[in-house]
């Protein structure tokens, strides 16, 4: 385990960002239609397409930052609005989570996520603008179904999960998606981030899973940030911790290039 240190922004690495573009579509489910946020660079070039995941706000500015972040990399991102058996494209603002909390996930549960997820890949599969290669990222909530997604989910090369709180249910949620009880089945290589601060992961229950990873020889890469808690990539929340945002982003795109090259 190690903290890091290096602050440089992902474009004094890999030159000046492209030139985007964004749009919208509605993918249809078997729960109805879903929608997608897409941003990609401003060509007709066939790219590795992400998957960029919500935390529990559902799909806010801030997610859409992230999407955009990728494209202007070289990517083609993609939102799936996960929370769309509530209404389309509906988020809570930081201070009424709580109060919105159930109203959004209406029949939001695991098969629901592995469902919507292995439907927007079969999509980009098909789509003649990817290249082949998709990866996943996601935060908070999204790390936990990141996590999910990166075993149950075919047709994934790679998967990144920033702080995926409640992947570590008790004995008694045998239902309810576990890492610990289904990392054996990891198939696609790992990378995650983590604030050391953190208590939903907790580093304790992060070290147990590393240590199950090891022992599975499985492909994974963690990074652990000392001053850092739940959030620290969320530049719009007092959580948010600029060191580790900027050199975990790096790492990010680092693991990406490798695993669904440009």
């Amino acid at each position: 385990m190690g903290t890091s240190v290096r602050v440089f922004f992902n474009s004094f690495k890999y030159g000046v960002t492209m030139k985007i573009t964004k749009t919208e579509l509605d993918l249809t489910t078997p729960d109805g239609e879903m929608a997608l946020i897409i941003a990609r660079p401003d060509d007709d070039k066939p790219r590795p397409a992400i998957l960029v995941i919500m935390e529990a706000f559902g799909v806010d500015p801030h997610i859409i930052s992230i999407t955009e972040r990728f494209a202007e990399a070289g990517f083609i991102a993609v939102t799936p609005d996960l929370f769309h058996r509530s209404g389309r494209l509906r988020y809570a603002p930081y201070d009424k989570l709580q109060e919105m909390r159930e109203e959004l996930r209406q029949g939001f549960s695991d098969n629901s996520i592995d469902s919507d997820i292995q439907e927007t890949v079969n999509f980009l599969q098909s789509n003649g603008s990817v290249n082949g290669r998709i990866g996943i990222v996601g935060f908070c909530l999204g790390g936990r179904i990141s996590m999910q997604a990166a075993i149950r989910v075919k047709g994934l090369s790679g998967a990144a999960i920033f702080y995926g709180g409640n992947m570590f249910p008790s004995e008694e949620q045998s239902e309810v998606f576990s890492a610990y009880t289904e990392a054996p089945h990891l198939n696609i290589p790992l990378v995650g981030f983590f604030g050391m601060q953190d208590q939903n992961p907790s580093v304790n229950q992060i070290q147990k899973l590393e240590n199950m990873l090891i022992n599975l020889r499985k492909d994974y890469n963690f990074y652990y940030y000392e001053n850092a808690g739940h959030g620290f990539f969320c530049n719009d929340r007092e959580s948010y911790r600029p060191d580790a945002a900027r050199d975990s982003w790096e790492k990010t795109l680092d693991f990406f290039k490798l695993h669904c090259p440009l």
